[in-house]
């Protein structure tokens, strides 16, 4: 289900892809196989239920349905599925967080993802336990 509204599709990483490096687009890309390195796009980053990424993503929105360790950085909206665990720092405008969604790290959901004086981060722990 495309959450964000209508954007092109340009890159897919399959489920038995393992790419190490960083891949930039200009539309929107999704993550059903590994990586590690660095994602970014203008548009929206999807990791599907079994794509893996260690390393940072940067896009408008960023919908997570498996797992991520590293940052986070969306200048839109983030979306953490129930399937999601995150173990990273996540900076964003707008955060949804479905029942069952893991997430260790600080939160920061400033102005274009920057902290105001008045909103430092918070940690915030949510699991199953």
């Amino acid at each position: 289900m495309n959450r964000s509204g209508p954007t092109e599709l340009s890159t897919i990483i399959g489920p038995d892809a393992d790419f190490e490096g960083r891949l930039t687009v200009k539309q929107s890309m999704r993550i059903d196989g590994k990586v590690r390195g660095e994602l970014e796009s203008s548009e929206t980053i999807t990791i599907g239920n079994s794509g893996t990424v260690e390393g940072n993503i940067s896009a408008k929105d960023i919908i997570v349905g498996g797992k991520i360790t590293g940052k986070i950085i969306a200048s839109g909206r983030t979306v953490l599925e129930r399937t999601s665990v995150l173990q990273g720092d996540l900076k964003t405008i707008k955060l949804v967080v479905e029942e069952g969604a893991v997430f260790n790290g600080l939160s920061d959901m400033g102005e274009g993802g920057q902290t105001s004086a008045n909103h430092p981060p918070r940690k915030i722990t949510l699991s199953d336990e």
